[in-house]
């Protein structure tokens, strides 16, 4: 039934006007580029720090669910099971991997759906305006034929899940000193035994016709330490910043001020970014580089730029 949803929406985008399917490209593509990602730093730093402390959380756990079950499965992609399916060109770059469930959803729940959530209460158009959003990046995965429904269901069920958990979460942090201690030890060994278990566990070795493996492990395996140093990036800089910044947006700050904030978080989370690369250059494998790079990205993004606006908000 899931490949022939696929079958009727694959009909559709061929006889539907190009600027339709063109649309839905550019919905799935923003989905999973640094921009969407921006998005919740410049919350963070300029408007509204505790809806970017709820982002970050957020997608970091919902990020490591997605790949844990992701590589737990080991789903191939829909025209793997069927090659009456034919995704399309511009969308198919994108969908490496398994199948299940989908990351671009589960980011884009994360992400904006968040946000949504956390200011329901103050802007109601907020919340729905967001998961109408969340909602076309799932149809759009569907339409572009690199997902199936339950990829993209699963993905949207893990993202309310944690959100709803993230909240409480947060609260039950806030409400005693100390406890952002026993969570971040929590994630660092959550985050330690998910690489263990991506690292060491079996992964389906299928070939093609033409004797090429269908989904490379080793590849997967990539993507599992990339999603690792998020969340253990994420969790450490929430608390490095809790415990020895403590940076605070007051209401009505200057827009100068503000867009120094943006320039300074921008430039220094880049340079986080950029960095590990070089230890590409020096022998270190692609997964490492992968953990530390995006490791070293959140916790410059979290902990380091906000260390950086108070030092320079002092001498102003």
């Amino acid at each position: 039934m899931d490949l022939d949803y696929l079958l009727f929406l694959q009909g559709l985008r061929e006889s539907l006007p190009a600027i339709v399917t063109q649309f839905l490209v550019i919905v799935s593509a923003v989905a999973a580029s640094p921009a969407l990602i921006i998005l919740p730093c410049i919350f963070y730093w300029c408007i509204d720090k505790r809806s970017g402390q709820f982002v970050v959380l957020t997608l970091s756990i919902s990020g490591l669910v997605n790949q844990l079950v992701k590589n737990t499965v080991c789903c191939y992609r829909p025209w793997i099971r069927s090659e009456a399916i034919h995704p399309h060109p511009e969308a198919i770059g994108e969908a490496t991997g398994y199948s299940f469930p989908s990351g671009h959803t589960q980011t884009a729940a994360a992400i904006v759906g968040s946000l949504g959530y956390y200011f329901r209460k103050s802007h109601r158009w907020a919340f729905v305006l967001s998961w109408a959003l969340v909602a076309l990046v799932a149809f759009s995965r569907n339409y572009l034929g690199v997902h199936t429904p339950q990829d993209v269901l699963v993905a949207l069920v893990e993202g309310i899940l944690v959100i709803l958990l993230v909240d409480p979460f947060m609260r039950w942090v806030e409400d005693r000193e100390g406890r952002d201690a026993i969570a971040v030890a929590a994630a660092m060994a959550i985050g330690v035994a998910f690489l263990v278990f991506v690292t060491v566990k079996p992964y389906p070795m299928d070939y093609d016709a033409s004797g090429a493996l269908l989904v490379d492990p080793k590849a997967m395996q990539v993507d599992c330490y990339t999603t690792a140093g998020v969340f253990m990036g994420g969790f450490l800089g929430w608390f490095l910043e809790r415990r020895f910044v403590g940076f605070s947006i007051e209401p009505g700050s200057d827009w100068k001020l503000l867009a120094r904030r943006l320039i300074i978080g921008i430039v220094i989370t880049a340079a986080f970014h950029l960095v590990p690369n070089l230890l590409a250059s020096a022998g270190v494998g692609a997964e490492w580089v992968k953990f530390i790079k995006f490791f070293a990205t959140v916790i410059g993004a979290t902990f380091v730029a906000p260390a950086a606006f108070v030092a320079v908000e002092r001498r102003w």
